[in-house]
């Protein structure tokens, strides 16, 4: 199992960090191994809602699908996906600070089969990547 959590300040309020970051289709804009997202279920975003999604991270191009599975508004998403042999969990977490929202990306993958040998590679890049879109989200929102 992959594990990594990362988190930052970002300067904006938390309903608004929110909400961007629980539409999925934003994700271009600061995951950047996120190609496209589509909503693929009815009603609003929340317990249930499902994604299909194309990325791009470092070992080519690939879909999957994503289901939000935890949910408290301005608070809390957890999100599972199928991505073949990989199955992420990502937990996105927002508190209320002085001047903005301290936010939280935590990433656990399961892997399966043959991917399994990447494991120490992905965990290596896992580091380096996950800092890296909590960053770009922060860029993305102060501007």
């Amino acid at each position: 199992m992959i594990d990594r959590s990362d988190s930052i300040t970002i300067h904006r309020p938390v309903d608004e960090v929110f909400a961007y970051v629980i539409d999925t289709t934003n994700d271009p804009t600061w995951h950047t191994d996120v190609i496209e997202a589509q909503k693929t279920s009815e009603g609003p975003i929340g317990s249930g809602t499902k994604w299909h999604v194309h990325v791009k991270p470092s070992m080519g191009v690939s879909e999957g699908n994503l289901e939000v599975v935890g949910f408290e508004p301005s608070r809390l998403e957890i999100v599972k996906g199928t991505f073949g042999p990989m199955q992420p969990t990502v937990t996105y977490s927002f508190e209320p600070t002085d001047g903005g929202t301290r936010f939280t990306r935590h990433v656990r993958i399961i892997v399966n089969g043959w991917m399994r040998l990447m494991q120490p590679l992905m965990r290596l890049m896992l580091a380096k990547r996950n800092a890296g879109f909590v960053g770009n989200l922060k860029r993305a929102l102060e501007r």
